[in-house]
């Protein structure tokens, strides 16, 4: 696999993350804004609801991180970090 195209699949594995994350962190706004104005409850929802679904979101992050963090190259996990520029298994550059 060429270069160039390790880095594209990489970039789709960073993008992909990053909309996980995006999910999570819409979940978890509600249960933050509810806590701190205290409130209870948000669109017809209460806060166990909210909280529950934060934790839903996290889980999904989680999952993607274990199943699909991967180094395109070796289909190891490559280190953390969205800014990662090489590979901590088999070292290919990556951005």
């Amino acid at each position: 696999m060429k270069n160039d195209e390790i880095k594209k699949k990489f970039a789709k594995v960073i993008f992909n993350a990053k909309m996980v994350a995006l999910v999570f962190f819409v979940l978890l706004t509600p249960s933050i804004v509810l806590k701190v104005k205290g409130m209870n409850e948000i669109f017809g929802f209460s806060e166990q609801i909210w909280f529950n679904a934060a934790i839903a979101g996290f889980i999904i992050y989680i999952g993607y991180t274990i199943f699909f963090w991967k180094c395109p190259k070796c289909g190891k996990f490559p280190g953390r970090g969205w800014f990662r520029k090489k590979c901590d298994s088999c070292g290919v550059e990556l951005s």
